[in-house]
Formats: structure tokens, sequence, C-alpha cells
């Protein structure tokens, strides 16, 4: 293997305790991965020459970080890039959800789920009276649980605040920073597309950033971009095959 351009599936994971993966997750088509190395340094420089030149050198750190670009909008990908703990919300109906007091005419209301259907709106009086779709209220969007306020009542306005029915689908939601500091295992199952063989890379703990940058409209295809440290394994580096960062793993040279 000389010359070389990688493309692959790149898998994570949670990392057992014996320092291996546990179950592999594919994360989707990722059309960046990009490891750096790096170390601090202390020199010094020797004051008999004249000319200051450096006289030794101490590495203090070695330094592993990695960058990951994403295509794939996935509950696996966001949980990672938000540092959110995945919450799943199974489908399911709401009888009396109530809306803030003082609406006007124009106003719009979020309901607390999306994807709403069978969607009733009455008012909070002794008798409760039910609003008029396209007359009282208009569906602004049921696909985000929303709706718009046409009247509130005439000639007898209606008692706020309004009380919302609906059924809901089930759905995901990944409520930012809510988890801890996203650490897995990596592993890319690569090509070389330059003559087919095979390259495999591990990293072992990739601790993650959340992202800087969330492209939620967009006039070009979104990422995900993700970046952070590649701890030290003491585990691992026990391993004199393995080391305490990661390998990469390279067809045999004949």
């Amino acid at each position: 293997m000389k010359d070389f351009s990688f493309q692959g599936k790149i898998y994570l994971a949670q990392r057992g305790t014996d320092g291996k993966p546990l179950a592999l997750a594919w994360v989707g088509d990722a059309s960046q991965l990009q490891v750096k190395l790096s170390v601090d340094t202390d020199e010094r420089q020797e004051s008999y020459s004249g000319s200051r030149l450096t006289s030794v050198r101490l590495i203090k750190a070695r330094k592993a970080e990695f960058s990951l670009t994403l295509n794939y909008f996935s509950k696996l990908n966001l949980g990672i890039a938000l540092s959110a703990t995945p919450v799943d919300v199974t489908s399911g109906s709401v009888t009396a959800e109530p809306t803030p007091t003082g609406l006007v005419v124009g106003d719009v209301i979020a309901l607390d789920h999306k994807d709403v259907s069978a969607l009733t709106i009455t008012d909070s009086s002794a008798t409760p009276k039910t609003l008029v779709k396209d007359v009282d209220y208009a569906e602004e969007s049921l696909a985000g649980g929303l709706w718009r306020l046409l009247s509130v009542g005439t000639p007898t306005p209606y008692t706020q605040p309004f009380k919302n029915a609906y059924t809901h689908a089930a759905e995901v939601r990944l409520p930012a920073f809510t988890g801890p500091t996203p650490e897995r295992y990596l592993v890319l199952d690569g090509i070389n597309t330059v003559d087919d063989s095979r390259v495999r890379v591990r990293l072992f703990r990739c601790s993650f950033n959340p992202t800087d940058t969330l492209d939620l409209i967009t006039d070009s295809l979104g990422t995900l971009q993700l970046s952070g440290a590649v701890l030290y394994d003491s585990t691992n580096a026990a391993d004199s095959n393995m080391g305490g960062f990661g390998r990469i793993e390279l067809p045999s040279e004949t």
C-alpha cells in the first residue's frame, strides 16, 4: 500500500471495562475523519555560542485530537452532537392541554407535541364551548403542532385559557446538554479506493465536544461537524499490540 484515498464505514460503541468495544452502531455516511497528533514541549536555548541554539527539548505531553463530518441527521449522531440523552416519546393522546391566557386574534399556539391529529379546542367556561375550525381557529401546521387563533368569541368572548385535546405520533426528543460528555470507541472499516485494499482504524476513547455549529436552515446539504480528543486508555496501553490511544491495521506487505 503506497498511494491511498480512504472511504469506509465508521462505527461507534460504548467501551467495555476490558477496553474492547461493546455493540457497534454505524453512524451512516461520513465524508471526513481526521486525526491530529501533537506534543507540548519545553525547550531550552544554550547561552554560550552567541546563537541561542536549542540544546534540549522536553516533551511534556502527547495529544491526539479528531474531527468528524457526518451526513446523517440521526438520533445517534444528534445525541452526540448535542451532548443529549435521547428521550423516546410513544404515541398517545392529550385531553386538556392549556394554552397561555390573554390570547388575541392572530396569535399562534405551539402544542407540547408535533405530528398532531384529531385536534379539538374548547374554552374554560363552566359549560365548555368548542372552537370551530376555520372560524375560530386555523390549523397552522399540525405536523409542527401549531394552530392560529381567528376569533376570541362573538358576541360572548371565550373563557381563556383554551384547552387542547388531540392525538400525537411517537417522536424522539434530544434536549441539549442533558447527558454526560459523550465518550465512544471508534472503528473505521476502511477501503483504500486506489487498490481496494482494506484498513481498519481503532480509536479507543473518543471524547466528543458538542458541535459548535448546527445548520438548521441552509441552501445546501447539511452536515454535522464533530470534534474532540482521543483520551489515553490505560487498559489497552497494557497491551503492546494496542497502544494507549488507538491503532491502524494494514494488510500484510509481501
